[in-house]
């Protein structure tokens, strides 16, 4: 079964991520660079398969995970002023953001939060 339409996102993200990552590290031996994009990647490929079964904790996960790339990367484009990859990436990083904050709010209930749930 097809993940639905408000996955896609996220797992072209991820696989962008994991993907520059791979080859960061191919071109330059960039260690940071493989783990890095590799666990972004997999984080934000989680988000979108999590999406159909639970897609409130999936833009939650979504939104942190484009937060913390951001956060790294965002930085280091202003002062480098290089467009790839720092700037590249914070490009990505911020319209993942947006898109998963955007997603949350549609989604958002705080009663349906599993760490907050009463057993």
């Amino acid at each position: 079964m097809a993940p639905p339409g408000a996955a896609h996102p996220n797992l072209t993200v991820g696989g962008l991520l994991a993907l520059g990552g791979a080859y960061g590290y191919y071109k330059a031996g960039s260690l940071p660079s493989l783990l890095g994009g590799g666990s972004c990647g997999a984080l934000m490929f989680a988000s979108g398969f999590m999406v159909e079964k639970d897609p409130q904790c999936a833009f939650i996960l979504g939104s942190a995970t484009s937060g913390v790339l951001t956060a790294g990367m965002l930085p280091r484009f202003l002062s480098s002023k290089k467009m790839m990859p720092t700037g590249m990436v914070s490009l990505i990083g911020l319209m993942a953001f947006a898109y998963n904050c955007m997603q949350l709010n549609k989604w958002w209930d705080p009663e349906e939060l599993p760490f907050l749930k009463a057993k």
